[in-house]
This record gives C-alpha cells, sequence and structure tokens, in this order.
C-alpha cells in the first residue's frame, strides 16, 4: 500500500506539524504530491477546527514530502502508538478517510 509522510506549515506559524498520509492508490499522473494530500489535510483540520469550535482554516498551508513508498506488497499496519506520533494521520481506502488529529480519530 502506498504511503506519504510529509511536514506542513499553516499560515505564517513557524511550528512544523508532521503528517502521514495512507491511500490503496496513488495516481501517477499528478502536479506534487504536495496537491495529491492537501484536500486531505485541508480537511481534516476544519473537521477538527469544528468539532472544537474553532473557525474553518484560511491561512495558507505549505507541504513538504518526506517520503513516499508505493511497495504493494509491504504491509503497512500503522499501531496507536504510531498513529498518536502524528500531529495529522490519514488512511483512505476505496474512498472512505479515517483521520486523526493528535492520535484522536475525527468523527
Amino acid at each position: 500500500m502506498p504511503f506519504i509522510t510529509f511536514i506542513y506549515k499553516i499560515g505564517s506559524n513557524s511550528k512544523t506539524y508532521y503528517g502521514k498520509y495512507i491511500t490503496d492508490y496513488i495516481s501517477d499522473d499528478h502536479e506534487g504530491l504536495d496537491l495529491v494530500i492537501k484536500p486531505y489535510l485541508l480537511d481534516g483540520i476544519n473537521k477538527y477546527r469544528k468539532q472544537n469550535n474553532l473557525k474553518k482554516l484560511k491561512n495558507k498551508i505549505i507541504i513538504g514530502i518526506m517520503s513516499l513508498s508505493i511497495d504493494q506488497v509491504i504491509p503497512i499496519d500503522s499501531t496507536n502508538a504510531e498513529i498518536r506520533c502524528f500531529d495529522f494521520y490519514c488512511e483512505n481506502y476505496n474512498y472512505i478517510c479515517d483521520t486523526f488529529i493528535n492520535g484522536k480519530k475525527l468523527l
């Protein structure tokens, strides 16, 4: 299963956040891996903000890809400890996303 690990920054904040995106398919026809994961990241952050009574994110997000794995044979199951390690973690299988922010699954 393919997965992407990445860092991101929100607006002019200097804090760096860490993310992992796991999916069953990543097309080779894209304009950049950052653009592949950006909609999932924005959606997850805004769901988190809504659940915490915060306004929708309007700041620019900058994404830096750290790694890509496209091996279809290696299992990529993550433990709960690994999921908690990332600020943003998303599993997208068959267009069903399970998204975690700070280790907590979004509803």
